[in-house]
Parts: C-alpha cells; structure tokens; sequence
C-alpha cells in the first residue's frame, strides 16, 4: 500500500504489516504503518523558492544510455545532436553559396562598358624614380624639360599638347563610341621630323619596348610624391583619338600620339603640384640605323596643364 511519510510528506510503497515500524529513505524518519492507510493521489511538488522538482524516472534508456547518463539522470540526445548538426552543417554551406553568388552578380553589375584593361608591367630598367632623386639632388645631371617645350633626340622632337583628367573615348570594331566608365591620365602627344632623315614610329601606347641592355620598358608618368603610374590598352578599342599605332615619318613631317595611364579611382589630381612623363626613345628608329633609339624623352607637366579639373 502507499502511505505518505509523516515527517517529509514522500510517499512510500509500504508491504510490512500494520505496527510494523518503517523508516523512509528520504528524510531517514522512522514512522508505524496504521492499521487502514488511505489510498494517496498524485503529489505536485510545489514551487516555492529555492525548490528543485525531482528527476524524471529515465523510461526505456539502452544500457550505454544509461550508463553514459549516469550522473546527470537524463539520457544524452544523440540522434538530435547529430541531426541538429546536419541542419547547421548545410544552412552554413547554403549561406556560403549564396554570399559567393551574390559578390559575383555584385561585381558583374558595376560594368557598365564593354572595355578590357590590360595593365602592363615592365619597367625594370626605367628607374623613374632613380632618376627624378638624382636630378633632385644632383647626383646626376637629369634635365626634365618644362612640358611647354618641346625635346628632340637625333631630329625627332616630341612636345606634350596637353594633358587630359576624364575618361577615355574611343571607337570600337563596329565605329561605336565606348568609354572608359571612369577617369584616366591621358597624355597628347606632337610628333615632328626635323631632320633630312626618315624615322620610323612605334606608338607609346600600349607597347613594349626592349632597352640595349635588354631591359624591358614602356611609358611610365609619376607625381610629386614619387607614385608611379603604367600605361594601359584598352583592347576593345580600335581607334583613339591622337593615336598614331605606327608611322614613317618623313623629313618634315608631323604628327600625335597619345598615351593612357592607370591611376587608382581615388587618385586627386588637385593634390599634384607637376606630373614626370618618361617616353622611352626605342620607339622611334631612324632609316638604316641597326637599331632604335635609346635614352627618354623626360617631360615636367605642371598642374595648368592638365585639362578636366
């Protein structure tokens, strides 16, 4: 029969006779079983502060549940564990996929032109750096001509028309206008022979020249605070304005060119006092010479003329 301990209300299966003293496992009183127990309902444990509800019975636990929950009184819920994981395992591996759509669709819908940058590098035996200190200290007499004036090596003078801050337009294949989509230096250049020689011209824009020592060398343009800036080619453009791609110059004869540099987009052109234009001479050759010109037509281009600011 059930009978409720006197001393800390627990109920208890009690089989011993009536008289028969019992103690209870809870509280260790000892009480007399009565002559007529009275049947007990459930008992709700009250919550009052500082009270603890009393564990759950574990009902069906395997004998590795049982024994890996020993101590706590509840079973560990491995198959929701597992599966729990699963569902963080592949929402992770969906969000991922979904970032990495999402920074592609992102980058393909700033395009707005057509227009593909090749940005070239070489520039080991230039050393525009090198020599704008040398002038600057006079560790080398390195003479850069005002880009008002012009400067001639063996008949071929070159002169800066001016500089522009904007974007670059040109023509495609088709003779549609395309642009740039955002701002570049771009450099016009004045071409002339003023010689009885006949020259042949290579144009700054995007080629490579190959110095007598083998270096490798293209147009390089650098500001007041030595930061360097390479030519590029925009390779959907089939015509540009002042681009001359070659040419044979004879005597007295003229012509332009241009030149298109890359610049960071937070690059200011306000914040410049004079930009250093360095042209390689190998791209002009003079008529039965075994091999171009070297040297570099080097140009200081203040600020009044650079157009676009």
């Amino acid at each position: 029969m059930h009978l409720k301990c006197p001393h800390c209300s627990t109920v208890l299966n009690v089989t011993s006779p009536a008289g028969t003293q019992v103690q209870c496992p809870t509280c260790q009183g000892v009480f007399v079983v009565p002559q007529a127990a009275p049947q007990v309902g459930p008992v709700i444990t009250p919550k009052t502060s500082g009270s603890r509800a009393p564990d759950k019975p574990k009902v069906g636990a395997t004998e590795e549940g049982a024994e890996e929950g020993k101590g706590s009184g509840r079973e560990i819920p491995w198959n929701a564990i597992i599966k729990t994981g699963y569902i963080v395992f592949f929402s992770l591996l969906s969000a991922a996929a979904l970032f990495v759509v999402y920074l592609f669709v992102s980058a393909n819908a700033g395009e707005t032109d057509d227009v593909v940058i090749d940005k070239a590098d070489f520039n080991r035996g230039n050393q525009i750096q090198q020599r704008i200190t040398q002038a600057e200290t006079g560790e080398q007499h390195i003479k850069w001509i005002p880009a008002k004036n012009s400067a001639t090596m063996e008949g071929f003078k070159v002169k800066v028309n001016h500089v522009d801050w904007g974007e670059t337009i040109g023509k495609d294949e088709r003779g549609e206008i395309v642009t740039s989509g955002r701002p570049f230096i771009n450099v016009y250049l004045e071409l002339s022979n003023r010689s009885d020689k006949t020259f042949h011209f290579k144009s700054w824009y995007g080629n490579v020249f190959t110095s007598p020592s083998g270096a490798l060398r293209t147009a390089q343009i650098s500001d007041d605070n030595k930061r360097t800036y390479e030519p590029i080619m925009f390779d959907d453009l089939s015509d540009l304005k002042w681009w001359t791609k070659q040419k044979t110059f004879a005597p007295l004869e003229e012509g332009t060119d241009v030149i298109v540099f890359d610049v960071p987009e937070d690059f200011d052109p306000n914040q410049i006092e004079n930009l250093y234009l360095d042209l390689p001479g190998e791209a002009v050759t003079r008529d039965g010479a075994d091999q171009a010109m070297s040297g570099s037509y080097r140009f200081q281009i203040p600020k009044s003329m650079i157009q676009g600011l």
